[in-house]
């Protein structure tokens, strides 16, 4: 598996999460407005909290914009990666607490300094196919990884 070549992952804005985001940052906002025994003078610092976490996340994970939001990864292997941010790149490995299925990546890329960067990818996020060869190569380098 080491003569693999490398895999790149360019995702694109995903409308799945967008609409996942704005539906649970939306429900906060609603649970807070609903809290009977919450005064309005704490409802509205905590619709702003909701609505910092939405803008955050946003340009995190939708739109891409925050200095620490992940543009492309290359995987030479699953231990050795490339990961582009907006401003510089650093090479990392894949974390053991990523989650790899069908329906929905998580890749938690963690670097030698030991900053962790998240990179969520759904189904219209990377085309189907580059999706199975990161769940095939994930699969098989952890099956033929040595044992400590």
């Amino acid at each position: 598996m080491d003569n693999q070549p490398p895999l790149y992952l360019q995702p694109v804005a995903s409308r799945q999460l967008a609409v996942f985001m704005v539906g649970t940052h939306g429900l906060a906002a609603v649970v807070v407005l609903l809290m009977p025994a919450l005064a309005l003078g704490w409802k509205i610092p905590l619709w702003l909290l909701v609505a910092f976490s939405l803008r955050y996340f946003w340009r995190l994970h939708i739109s891409r914009t925050a200095p620490q939001a992940i543009q492309e990864v290359r995987f030479y292997q699953v231990d050795n990666c490339l990961v582009r941010l907006r401003a510089t790149g650093v090479f990392a490995r894949l974390d053991d607490s990523s989650f790899l299925q069908p329906w929905l990546c998580v890749l938690n890329l963690r670097t030698k300094a030991g900053k962790l960067h998240s990179l969520v990818l759904l189904p219209d996020s990377v085309p189907p196919d580059v999706l199975r060869q990161l769940r095939v190569r994930v699969k098989f380098s952890s099956v033929d990884a040595p044992t400590k």
